[in-house]
C-alpha cells in the first residue's frame, strides 16, 4: 500500500499562516495530462511562498525583460536520452543510449529573441550554436541555440551585448553556469533571479526492483538485495508556452527514510538518495541516479521522437541496490520525498515487508 498527497489534476489547498509564510497543503499539477496514473495518496505537500518571494541572486535573466522571471522549460540534472534500441518497453529498459544529464536549464523565449551576457566577460569559445563567456574568478556561462554575433576574445557587457539570436526551432535558450569549469545549478539561491517558485514537487509510485533491468518485485515479499525505484517530477514555477505546457522537469532533491511497523520506528534515518539543488553526481553517468525506464520529455527512439508525451523520472534511492538483511524481517514503511531548489516538496510511503528467514524463501 502506497500513500501520497495527490489526487488528479486539480488543486485543493489549505493556507495556513505562519507569521509571513504561508504553508501550503496540497497538491499541484497543471496541463494536459497526469504524469503519474496511480499516483500514490495521503501524505503531505508543503509549499514555501513569501519566504522565498525576495530571495537573494547575483546576476540576472538572459533575454529580455532581465528583472522578470521567464519559464524554465528544462532544469538542472534532468535526463537527456536518445535510445537506439526499437519503441518498446524492453528497448527502453535494455536498449544502448545517449544518456546524460543536463548541465543547465532550458530558458522559453521565441525563436530569433536577441541573447545577453548575465555577467560581463570575454569571449573564450564560439561555436555554430554556443558560445562560452568567462567571467573572472573561476565563473564561466555558456549560451546554447543560438545564431552567434560575438567572435573570440570579444570584451562583452552584461545586458548590453548582443551575443546572439535564438535558433529557428529551438523556442528557448540553454543557459550552463561553470565554477571551476564545473557545471552549477542556476536554480540554486544566489545565482539566477528574480526567480519564485511555489510548486510542489510530486513523489508517485514507488516500487521494487531485482535488478537495474527488472523484473518488479512485490513488497510483501521482499529478501535478499533489492533496488528501490520512486518515480518522481516537479512542475515548472511559471507556466511553458506552446508544446512545452504542462510537461514535468525533475526534482532537485530526493530523500527517504524507512520506519518499522507498526511502531513507526525509524530504523533507516533521513538518507540523501539525489542531489542537484548545487551541483551534479560525481559521475557523468546518469544511470548512477536514474532507473531503466527513466526517458526525456518527447522520448526519442531510434530516429523519431515522441511529441506531447511526457517525460518519466525514475529515481535510484541506493545506487547500488539496498540490501534487505539490513533490517529484522518483518513489516515496514519507505517514505521519500521530493524538493525542488526553493524547499517545497512533498512525500510518499510504501509498505513493504522483508522475508529473509530460509523457510520464507521456499516455493
Amino acid at each position: 500500500m502506497a500513500t501520497t498527497s495527490h489526487s488528479g489534476l486539480r488543486r485543493n489547498i489549505v493556507r495556513l499562516s505562519v507569521g509571513a509564510v504561508a504553508i501550503a497543503l496540497g497538491g499541484y499539477a497543471y496541463g494536459a495530462a497526469s504524469h503519474e496514473a496511480s499516483a500514490p495518496k495521503a501524505a503531505r505537500a508543503v509549499a514555501l511562498t513569501a519566504a522565498h518571494d525576495a530571495r537573494p541572486y547575483s546576476y540576472g535573466w538572459p533575454v529580455k525583460p532581465f528583472d522578470k522571471q521567464h519559464p524554465v522549460r528544462g532544469s538542472f540534472g534532468d535526463p537527456r536520452s536518445v535510445f537506439h534500441g526499437p519503441p518498446t518497453m524492453l528497448g527502453l529498459i535494455s536498449s544502448s543510449c545517449a544518456c546524460s544529464y543536463h548541465q543547465g536549464i532550458d530558458i522559453s523565449a521565441t525563436d530569433g529573441t536577441a541573447v545577453y551576457p548575465v555577467r560581463s566577460g570575454a569571449v573564450t569559445i564560439v561555436t555554430a550554436q554556443w558560445i562560452q563567456v568567462d567571467s573572472g574568478n573561476g565563473a564561466a556561462f555558456q549560451y546554447w541555440h543560438i545564431n552567434p554575433s560575438v567572435q573570440r576574445g570579444d570584451h562583452v557587457s552584461q545586458d548590453e551585448t548582443v551575443l546572439g539570436h535564438i535558433v529557428k526551432g529551438a523556442e528557448h535558450v540553454h543557459l550552463t553556469q561553470l565554477q571551476d569549469a564545473k557545471p552549477v545549478n542556476p536554480l540554486a539561491p544566489g545565482n539566477i533571479g528574480p526567480y519564485t517558485d511555489t510548486t510542489v514537487p510530486d513523489v508517485g509510485a514507488i516500487t521494487f526492483r531485482a535488478r537495474d533491468t527488472g523484473p518488479e518485485l512485490m513488497p510483501e515479499y521482499l529478501h535478499g538485495r533489492v533496488e528501490i525505484v520512486a518515480k518522481a517530477w516537479d512542475t515548472p514555477a511559471i507556466p511553458v508556452p506552446g508544446i512545452w505546457h504542462g510537461l514535468p522537469v525533475t526534482p532537485a532533491h530526493l530523500t527517504f527514510h524507512i520506519a518499522r511497523l507498526p511502531q513507526r520506528r525509524v530504523v533507516v534515518p533521513e538518507t540523501d538518495a539525489v542531489d542537484v539543488r548545487r551541483s551534479l553526481p560525481f559521475t557523468p553517468d546518469m544511470w548512477h541516479t536514474y532507473a531503466r525506464g527513466t526517458h526525456m520529455n518527447f522520448v526519442q527512439m531510434g530516429s523519431r521522437r515522441y511529441w506531447f508525451q511526457p517525460g518519466s523520472y525514475l529515481f535510484k534511492l541506493t545506487p547500488s541496490g539496498f540490501d534487505t538483511r539490513r533490517l529484522k524481517d518483518g513489516a515496514y514503511e519507505l517514505t521519500v520525498t521530493a524538493w525542488d531548489t526553493a524547499g517545497n516538496h512533498s512525500s510518499a510511503t510504501q509498505v513493504f515487508s522483508v522475508h529473509n528467514r530460509a523457510g520464507w524463501l521456499k516455493g
